[in-house]
């Protein structure tokens, strides 16, 4: 194989596994829906954690969160941990992020939400002064400081005023959602797609190129402009799978939801079903928002000739429990909406107009790509495996499950979550209460069977798969050079 594939890499953040069109006919997606038809879809693909850092950090190092030390939100990736653009340095490629990377603090020290100063927040490592192995990094996170909003700014001071004051809260605004005033053209979602358009335009063909275009959306505030929110006035909205009543019987630290993010969110709600219903519409409104923004990516990528060779990954860093279960945003919770998340391979090597049900995880996307690009060996520390021969077409499996965690042990929360073909395994550290469900017959998780004793058999098969599992994934770092 070529090493001369250029790689596209394209996140979102909080975005549900079922909110694209080719499985969601709510959902406007045509130019995801074309990726899907152009490459290979994975329907069983899983975070690393149900929190932005955890899952971006194992994206981006094929580790898991508590080997590569980014356990939550508000913890920094270590700096000494090689990520995909140290590795892909290496086979000579250039490497660019745009948009939210969340490997670092945003806010603060001292559990304050004063933000971090940019300087700090985006800072280079020291050992190389790059940002975590990008030679170019133009970030913009969740609260827009930095690049796009000092650029905002030098464009329409009133515009990046607004943003600063309230982000275009409307007057009818309740909690969270609204319909934004913003236009369209000086949108964070348009800043990132026109920044990653001007990175194909500038660089050289001759080298391969590896671009991140890292969209902030649909994380909440759930506030798509308005012209966005319209295209779904008329679209009839599923209702969220369960109610409140579907998390009685959790253990007690995981109901004190007192405040937003103790332990890590996944609220309780008490919305109306009409408010839900404009709650959902604008979430979709913003998924489109996205997808029209790839399209005009994926243009410049043809423009510039790039196109023929060029390797795509489409995923999440989570989903979001869009009040599935009473519940909103994300957390110590492991429901499907919450863990799956959507994934799309394209290129050479990906056998086209595929779908899959192979179980894949985030650790898996880095030794996938290096082995689409022909490198001959996975760097040792690597704990994913590559999804190469499923992506070809060559075997149905490289798994028999997958594994998501959520840890604040800062706060006595500690959770693992076992996910096979069809049962869903949860534990948690220190209490008796667990989950176990079977999604075969229960796809919406409403019935626990982890006290079930026509399920105690399988239980107890799925814990000794976990245990096993966590003992195989420990740090493989340091490698053994000698004997003794």
């Amino acid at each position: 194989m070529s090493s001369k594939k250029h790689i596209w890499l394209i996140t979102t953040d909080q975005m549900r596994g079922d909110a694209l069109g080719y499985e969601n006919p709510a959902v406007i997606t045509p130019n995801l829906d074309g990726l899907a038809r152009e490459g290979m879809v994975f329907n069983r693909a899983y975070c690393a954690s149900p929190v932005c850092t955890p899952s971006r950090a194992s994206i981006f190092t094929g580790r898991y969160p508590h080997i590569h030390g980014a356990w939550n939100i508000g913890v920094s990736l270590n700096e000494d941990e090689l990520t995909l653009c140290d590795h892909l340095k290496q086979s000579g490629y250039y490497t660019i992020g745009v948009g939210k990377m969340h490997f670092r603090e945003q806010c603060k020290t001292g559990f304050t939400y004063e933000a971090e100063e940019v300087s700090v927040r985006d800072r280079g490592r020291e050992r190389d002064g790059t940002y975590y192995g990008f030679d170019e990094h133009h970030i913009s996170e969740d609260n827009m400081i930095g690049e796009y909003l000092d650029e905002i700014g030098e464009r329409d001071p009133d515009v990046a005023g607004r943003l600063r004051k309230d982000l275009f809260r409307s007057d009818d605004a309740a909690g969270d959602v609204w319909e934004s005033g913003l236009p369209p053209e000086l949108h964070q979602t348009r800043w990132i797609s026109d920044r990653s358009i001007r990175a194909i335009e500038e660089h050289s063909p001759e080298q391969p190129l590896f671009l991140w275009s890292s969209f902030v959306d649909p994380h909440h505030p759930f506030n798509p402009p308005e012209a966005y929110s319209r295209l779904y006035e008329h679209t009839e909205i599923p209702e969220p799978a369960g109610d409140a009543s579907d998390v009685k019987g959790r253990p007690e630290h995981l109901l004190l939801q007192k405040g937003s993010y103790w332990p890590g969110g996944g609220e309780l709600h008490s919305w109306d079903q009409q408010h839900m219903e404009r709650l959902i519409r604008n979430y979709y409104a913003m998924i489109t928002f996205i997808d029209e923004e790839i399209g005009r990516i994926l243009g410049a990528w043809k423009d510039k000739g790039m196109d023929d060779e060029l390797l795509i990954v489409f995923t999440s860093d989570h989903g979001e429990l869009l009040g599935d279960h009473g519940l909103l945003y994300k957390g110590p919770w492991f429901y499907e909406g919450l863990t799956r998340i959507p994934m799309i391979l394209k290129g050479p090597g990906v056998k086209k107009g595929a779908k899959t049900d192979a179980l894949m995880e985030h650790v898996d996307i880095v030794p996938t790509l290096l082995e689409l690009i022909g490198k001959a060996e996975i760097p040792e520390g690597i704990q994913g495996i590559s999804q190469r021969p499923v992506a070809s077409g060559e075997t149905e499996r490289v798994r028999e499950s997958a594994m998501t965690a959520y840890d604040a042990h800062d706060r006595g929360v500690h959770a693992k979550c076992l996910r096979t073909d069809r049962y869903k395994l949860v534990i948690f550290a220190d209490e008796a209460y667990g989950e176990l469900f079977d999604l075969e017959s229960d796809p919406d998780e409403l019935h626990n069977r982890f006290f079930d004793p026509s399920y105690l058999e399988m239980k107890h098969k799925l814990m000794e798969t976990l245990v096993h599992r966590l003992m195989r994934d420990q740090d493989p770092l340091p490698v053994r050079k000698a004997f003794w």
